[in-house]
């Protein structure tokens, strides 16, 4: 027997928003409550959830997150202590918080990269003006296309797996002729057909684990993990496991 979540994602992989909050709207379990607001909403805020970024920020602050981001500023730390690199290119920095506890003393130039508005200004106020800080507000791929610049090392924490699989080749291809270093931290995600079975299986999974963990953060679930959820598997979202 399917699980109700897993047919609600279903439906909503298949284009039938109405069939997804019926289903959702009858079933048990958080999940199923969660999915049913967000869709009865029909807040389509899977574009904006960086842009208003307090939920994103609360999802990041709590939950298993902080470990996660404990052992990726370690790890960042220990590369750049090794390379000793004086300038920096952080790839979706977000608001800052990896960058700012994993530079180097070496690093004398930082450029932010982050399309998210209000995540860069709290960025750059957070690395002060120690050092040369340089903010753009675009997507990798615009940037890379508009600069002409060079680093000793390229940092990308969480934010490579948003590239459509067209465009992926060509940004790593890029970043490795224009660094010495090219450090990516990523989610260890699966690979499934998109919408398929298993992959709403997988996600139902993971995010009824998501739910437990922010029941003290409810802001969460609604503004942040239910968009990112129902816009991985909507029909018009873009593939992600080719």
């Amino acid at each position: 027997m399917v699980d109700p979540a897993v047919e609600v994602l279903l439906a909503i992989a298949s284009g039938d928003t109405e069939r997804a909050a019926d289903l959702a709207a009858r079933a048990t379990g958080d999940l199923c409550a969660a999915l049913a607001i967000h869709l009865e909403a029909r807040v389509d805020a899977v574009h904006t959830v960086y842009d208003e970024a307090r939920a994103f920020q609360a999802f990041i602050s709590h939950g298993s997150n902080p470990l996660l981001y404990e052992r990726t500023i370690a790890s960042i730390s220990r590369t750049q202590r090794r390379t000793q690199p004086r300038s920096v290119l952080d790839i979706g920095c977000g608001d800052g918080r990896i960058s700012a506890a994993s530079r180097a003393p070496s690093v004398t130039r930082l450029d932010l990269v982050e399309p998210a508005a209000a995540m860069l200004a709290e960025a750059r106020d957070r690395l002060g003006d120690a050092i040369d800080v340089h903010c753009h507000g675009e997507t990798v791929e615009c940037f890379l296309a508009e600069s002409a610049g060079r680093w000793d090392l390229a940092q990308a924490t969480f934010s490579m797996h948003n590239l459509e699989p067209a465009s992926r080749s060509a940004v790593w291809h890029d970043l490795a002729r224009r660094t010495r270093t090219l450090l990516i931290c990523e989610f260890d995600v699966p690979s499934f057909p998109d919408r398929s079975e298993a992959h709403c299986r997988y996600l139902a999974e993971r995010y009824a684990v998501g739910i437990a963990e922010y029941a003290d953060h409810p802001e969460v679930v609604q503004g942040f993990l239910m968009p990112v959820l129902v816009g991985q598997v909507a029909l018009d979202a873009a593939p992600r496991y080719t």
